[in-house]
């Protein structure tokens, strides 16, 4: 036998050597693949969560792409994604009858702002104006109309919305000069202030309604439901520390966002008023959800909470951590 056989033959056996004598309790972490449509500040709690390391505490090794909405929707629904962060519009396809459950929401209010042009100082200037949202049916849709009717300026006739999609081809649409104002979260809201441009509302000050949530399907929930639970804690664990930690959280947000300190801070901010306890949603914001659903959607009847929603893991996970 020639060396360079020997030597191979002698490097495998040390590797089935080490193999064996791997602890028992050792595993591989697992890969869970978590779908976004943008890097929105609303999922604070998830990437504090990632960059906390509350997800490997858990054995789980995250993978975060990017997906329009419409996209992520069917890769979720093929088994592509196992989560996603589109729990808004993923109530309305529950309510059809995709099996869907929203297993836990960051806030109980929208995140997000109307800003506006330099010379506009009030949501009431908005008559007749062109308005950028994200997607017809997203939460950044709703929150405009939500805030616009609150103002007294009817959405489906004293303005018109447009959808233009990502935040940044928002806020470039805004620069341009091609829309009157648009609807964005932090930190852009924060960003446009500095360079000139008028907070009109905060939607969060006018409604609340179950926001910036996390879906999976029914068939994750049943078939590993250990995973499920790892991943709401996970996330349980990124919201109270955003809660509890600001200076902390506010380094997160430098990280993930490239943003300096001072729009750091003033993010978290605005931010931390809307994040709700712990990931659970009262039957009364949903209902504002729903509501809005029904109105936009005629085909859609009463819409039962169990149908579209499954706190029940995340119920454990809080018991776990407060006894309640």
């Amino acid at each position: 036998m020639k060396l360079s056989q020997r030597k191979f033959l002698f490097i495998g056996a040390c590797v089935l050597v080490l193999k064996f004598l791997e602890p028992a309790g050792l595993s591989r972490a697992e890969m869970v693949k978590f779908v976004l449509p943008g890097n929105s500040m609303g999922y604070l709690p998830l990437f504090v969560a990632v960059h906390r390391g509350f997800f490997k505490d858990e054995g789980l090794d995250i993978e975060l792409p990017r997906l329009l909405p419409s996209l992520a929707h069917n890769a979720l629904i093929a088994g592509e994604a196992h989560y996603h962060g589109l729990a808004d519009s993923g109530l309305r396809l529950a309510a059809r009858g995709m099996p869907l459950k929203a297993i836990f929401y960051a806030a109980d209010r929208p995140m997000y702002y109307l800003v506006a042009q330099k010379e506009i100082r009030s949501v009431a200037e908005l008559k007749g104006k062109r308005i950028g949202v994200s997607q017809f049916g997203g939460t950044s849709d709703l929150s405009a109309r939500l805030a616009l009717r609150h103002y007294g300026v009817e959405p489906e006739k004293d303005a018109v919305l447009i959808q233009i999609g990502a935040e940044g081809t928002r806020m470039a649409a805004l620069r341009a000069g091609s829309v009157a104002a648009i609807i964005v979260p932090v930190p852009a809201v924060a960003v446009l202030k500095r360079e000139g441009f008028n907070e009109v509302s905060f939607v969060g000050d006018v409604i609340e309604f179950a926001s910036n949530g996390y879906t999976t399907t029914d068939q994750r929930i049943k078939e590993r439901p250990q995973e499920v639970k790892k991943v709401v804690r996970s996330l349980y664990r990124g919201l109270r520390y955003a809660k509890e930690n600001p200076e902390g959280t506010v380094g997160v947000i430098q990280r993930e966002w490239k943003v300096d300190e001072e729009i750091a801070r003033e993010s978290y901010r605005a931010i931390v008023k809307a994040l709700n306890e712990d990931g659970i949603i009262g039957e009364k914001q949903l209902k504002m959800h729903f509501d809005l659903i029904r109105k936009s959607d005629k085909n859609i009847a009463e819409i039962p909470v169990e149908k579209v929603v499954d706190f029940r893991l995340l119920r454990e996970v809080r018991k776990e951590y407060t006894g309640k």
